[in-house]
């Protein structure tokens, strides 16, 4: 019994000092944490002067779901997709109690920009889906939002990675929409 604690004792002796003996400089630690620090914040800064920051005009619908209202929001972006999807972000969700965001509940897949056409991949889940008049109000909500970016000649909407003949099954949908 006593060899068993001797033993148990000499281990835990020795990985103690295995442990305190594990010796590094602490100066190239340091400096390497400089470097770091340096590259991480030069990193940072370059990525806060690429953000920018734009007003744009978003479309909800009235607490009647009657007609849509305009309301001007901020997005930060850095490039043109990210832009887009922030755009899309504005359009799920209103800062006024009195502007109902008719895309709310419907997810963004993706996102993409090639030579004017915008391609919006969403999801519609059961409780995002409206009535004809909301649908409708939704597409105008949308293209409206979309098409005051003068780059946007045309928007593809796919549901879950597919082409729809409708995007909730009142209204059609032209494929791409193009800007009026």
């Amino acid at each position: 019994m006593k060899k068993g604690i001797y033993l148990f004792i000499l281990i835990c002796t020795l990985c103690a000092f295995s442990i305190g003996c594990d010796h590094h400089p602490s100066s190239s630690k340091v400096q390497g944490s400089k470097l770091d620090l340096n590259e991480a914040s030069t990193e940072n800064n370059e990525a806060e002067k690429q953000k920018k920051s734009q007003k744009i005009e978003v479309y909800y619908a009235d607490v009647q779901v009657s007609k849509l209202e305009k309301n001007v929001q901020s997005i930060t972006f850095t490039d043109a997709t990210h832009k887009y999807s922030e755009t899309y972000t504005a359009l799920q969700k209103s800062d006024q109690d009195n502007l109902i965001p008719l895309w709310g509940n419907i997810d963004l897949l993706s996102v993409a920009f090639n030579e004017g056409k915008l391609t919006l991949d969403i999801h519609i889940p059961d409780e995002a889906r409206l009535g004809s008049g909301g649908e409708a109000l939704a597409m105008e909500a949308l293209t409206k939002t979309f098409f005051q970016f003068s780059e946007i000649n045309s928007i593809e909407l796919l549901v879950d990675g597919k082409e729809t003949d409708s995007l909730m099954g009142h209204t059609e949908l032209d494929n791409p929409i193009l800007r009026p």
